[in-house]
Formats: structure tokens, C-alpha cells, sequence
């Protein structure tokens, strides 16, 4: 069987865009593509699901996701790989559930189990045609540039990377320059599977409410456009209104949501 760490990224395809609602194998396919995206120094391929960690750094590389089980992989058998995983690196048990997790009823599962909700997310897709319509006044580069990182580091309080130097794929680092020759936005994408994937959306506090965000997204999906993508998706928390509304402007929708499931309390 191909490892879910060597398996060819391919996420769904283009009429995707007319679908009132995504398959469950849409979904699943998005999954892969942000788990390659986002890859975890540490990723541990067990029965089917992929066991992920990174010093604590970011949930999404610091849980299990729950790909569809191998053949001859009880539930038993996974939770109880999850509950000695993340305890020994000094983290709690934390699975991500999305509509495409597996086996099905797993969320009702981990809740009798005691596993809470944590920081429910949506998934927003969108056409980069569209979106690169209007590209400009933003460079895009295959590397970080000089000051790139710091201003990352400064907006969000970690230093993820090594898990950007884990992704599958093509990370791009957009860099909107500021007056005074440094970075007043930037943005970070990642293409894999035919997609575009953007993450780390930051713009000084001073600079903010000028078109800087959007111009950070219409000109990473130009640079994917040109080079082959058909799609582009985000995730938003559900508690950042202001991020979900520029989206919306910019004509993504929201096609499906995930949660993670955290056991605080050792069995």
C-alpha cells in the first residue's frame, strides 16, 4: 500500500466550482492536500490515519488525522495509538474531524470518550482566475525574502519553518514591500495536487483597511494560475468574522467545516 506520506497529491478537480456541495471525496481530497501543505516535522503513517507532530506548533501539525483505516485497523487500536503518541511528546490526544473523517460516528465516539471541541474551522474554495484578474503591486518568491520571517514571527508568535520546509510541494512567500523598503503584508501559499493552498495571512497593524490582504491573495493565485492551478482554498477560523468577510468579497465560499477533538484528561 502507498504511504500517505508518498501517495500523489491530486485534489479535486474543476467542476468542483458548480457543486452546491462537496462529495465526501472531494473533501477527503482537500485533506490530503492541507496535511501536505502543512506537514509536520514528525509524521507517523498508522493504520490509515497520520499521526502529526511539531513541538506544539499549530494544531493542524499537532493531531491525528483520521484518513480512511487501513484494512484490519479497529478504532481500538487507533485511539489507543493516539493516546500514548502525543502524551510521551508532552502534548494531549487530538484528533481533527472533518465530514470526511474515518470511520464514521468517530466524532460522537471521541465525545463519550471525553475528547472536547476545539477552534471549529471552515474550508473556503475559490476560482484563481478570478482572482488573479486584478494582481499586482505584491512580489511573489520561491524563498523567503529578507525580513519575511520576522514579520511572521512577530504577527503570530511561532516559528513554523520547519514544517513550511516539510511541504510537499511548492511553498511561495508573497511580500507586499512597504514605503520604507520592508514588508507591510504578506502571505503565505503552497501549491500541491493542482492546488493552491494560502496560509498566514498578516498586515502590520499601521497598514491595514488598504487592499493589502487582497492584493496578497490575487497575486499568489496569478503566480498558481501560471502555473497550472485550478483552485484555491483557505481556512478561517469561525471566530474571525473580519478574515471570513474579505473572503466572501473576494468570492470564496465556504464548502465544509472541521473541529479537532482534544482528551485533556489522561484515560
Amino acid at each position: 500500500m502507498v504511504s500517505e506520506l508518498t501517495a500523489p497529491l491530486r485534489g479535486p478537480d474543476p467542476s468542483v466550482f458548480g457543486k452546491k456541495a462537496l462529495s465526501r471525496s472531494d473533501i477527503l481530497a482537500l485533506d490530503r492536500l492541507a496535511a501536505a501543505a502543512w506537514a509536520a516535522p514528525e509524521q507517523e503513517p498508522f493504520g490509515g490515519w497520520l499521526f502529526r507532530h511539531a513541538d506544539g506548533i499549530t494544531r493542524r501539525a499537532n493531531s491525528a488525522a483520521p484518513f480512511p483505516p487501513d484494512d484490519g485497523a479497529t478504532l481500538d487500536a487507533l485511539i489507543a495509538h493516539t493516546e500514548s503518541f502525543y502524551p510521551v511528546r508532552n502534548l494531549p490526544p487530538r484528533i481533527q474531524i472533518s465530514p470526511a473523517a474515518e470511520p464514521e460516528g468517530l466524532d460522537t465516539y471521541l465525545a463519550e470518550r471525553g475528547y472536547e471541541i476545539e477552534t471549529p474551522v471552515d474550508i473556503m474554495i475559490a476560482d484563481p482566475g478570478k482572482l488573479a484578474a486584478n494582481a499586482g503591486g505584491v512580489d511573489i518568491h520561491e524563498s523567503a525574502p529578507a525580513g519575511w520571517w520576522d514579520l511572521y514571527m512577530e504577527g503570530y508568535g511561532r516559528d513554523p519553518r520547519r514544517i513550511v520546509a516539510g511541504a510537499r510541494e511548492l511553498p511561495l512567500y508573497a511580500a507586499a514591500p512597504g514605503t520604507n523598503g520592508g514588508i507591510d503584508a504578506l502571505g503565505l501559499g503552497v501549491i500541491g495536487g493542482g492546488w493552491l493552498a494560502v496560509f498566514g495571512m498578516l498586515t502590520r497593524p499601521g497598514r491595514r483597511r488598504r487592499g493589502l490582504g487582497t492584493a496578497i491573495i490575487q497575486a499568489l493565485a496569478a503566480f498558481a494560475v501560471d502555473r497550472g492551478v485550478h483552485g484555491v482554498y483557505l481556512q478561517v477560523e469561525d471566530d474571525n468574522p473580519g478574515a471570513r468577510s474579505l473572503y466572501e468579497k473576494l468570492g470564496f465560499r465556504g464548502v465544509y467545516g472541521y473541529h479537532y477533538r482534544t482528551l485533556w484528561t489522561a484515560p
